[in-house]
């Protein structure tokens, strides 16, 4: 255990030094900025008009529409079983993006010749910025 650090700052070195061998003009390191496929890719809207759909199908579904009264009394019980469908279905939905997503970022790494793909938001510096790729292949 006492050389773990050492075996792990040996690691990091050797994959520092493969990306810094890609040559010079092609970079190794491809970034996505997720928050931006989310908010501007076409099947990210269509995953979120179908959540937004199924909420208020489960309003109606489970009568919840109008404001609470005090003659409602099982309307918490109600509440509590639409509440579990809805985050069931939302889960559904991310998980299926999330899919499309990992399969359109490697489909265009692959095609540009990346190998390393990131979180925008870990990276302050370098990288080929593949988000408008990305967004264009989720339709």
């Amino acid at each position: 255990m006492k050389y773990l650090p050492w075996v792990l700052a040996g690691l990091l070195a050797v994959a520092l030094a493969w990306v810094l061998m890609a040559g010079p003009g092609r970079e190794a390191v491809g970034v996505v900025n997720l928050m931006r496929v989310v908010d501007e890719s076409p099947r990210a809207q269509e995953l979120n008009q179908m959540l937004a759909d199924r909420y208020q199908e489960l309003l109606t579904r489970f009568d919840l529409e109008d404001e609470p009264t005090e003659e409602d009394v099982d309307r918490s019980a109600r509440e509590r079983q639409a509440y579990a469908e809805y985050l069931a279905y939302r889960q559904e939905l991310e998980l299926q993006l999330e899919g499309e997503v990992n399969a359109a970022v490697k489909e265009v790494a692959e095609s540009r010749g990346i190998s390393v793909v990131l979180d925008s938001d870990v990276i302050r510096y370098g990288g080929t910025d593949l988000t408008d790729e990305v967004i264009r292949k989720l339709k």
